[in-house]
């Protein structure tokens, strides 16, 4: 297990994450950390089975120009791989609200979020998926039973389907 692992393992391990955005320590290199294409956290080949573990790390996590996934800390900088889509959404809830419909994605980070203006919903290329847009360059990809429940709740038209959340409309055309 490496060294970066084991930091987070214990009581000690950080709690203020505020600033991951703007954090710039100089490249530590590569860590075997790796997310599949079903959003499954992987460290040295094992699969990570703690859920907080994951939830922290995704806290740290952020994407940046050159296309490739960073964990960072003040003083780190660690890129890992990610096969498709750094996180998964869960769940998925709607609830009436006057005119309409408001959505809640629930992702494995341990966070709710608005399908919204703010964390826009975006489809994959023929309907076989979606995956919504998150802060740090991150997304997260619906899982098949989020992304069932949304194909229920979809409006067909003559060439598009069209899903609305918190006021916001998200259409693909077919």
């Amino acid at each position: 297990m490496s060294d970066f692992y084991r930091r987070f393992e214990g009581a000690n391990a950080p709690r203020d994450f505020d600033g991951v955005e703007v954090w710039a320590p100089e490249f530590s290199g590569d860590i075997d950390i790796v997310i599949d294409a079903g959003g499954r956290w992987f460290h040295e080949g094992e699969k990570i089975k703690r859920k907080s573990l994951i939830e922290l790390f995704a806290k740290l996590l952020r994407k940046e120009a050159d296309g490739a996934y960073y964990l960072v800390t003040p003083v780190e900088k660690w890129r890992i791989q990610v096969h498709e889509h750094p996180l998964q959404i869960e769940s998925v809830s709607r609830n009436a609200v006057a005119g309409g419909f408001d959505i809640e994605a629930y992702a494995n980070d341990g966070k709710t979020y608005p399908l919204s203006i703010a964390y826009p919903l975006e489809f994959e290329a023929g309907l076989s998926g979606a995956f919504v847009h998150l802060p740090r360059g991150l997304t997260a990809k619906l899982s098949r039973n989020a992304w069932y429940h949304l194909c229920e709740w979809v409006e067909h038209e003559e060439d598009r389907v069209t899903l609305t959340s918190h006021a916001t409309s998200f259409s693909y055309h077919v």
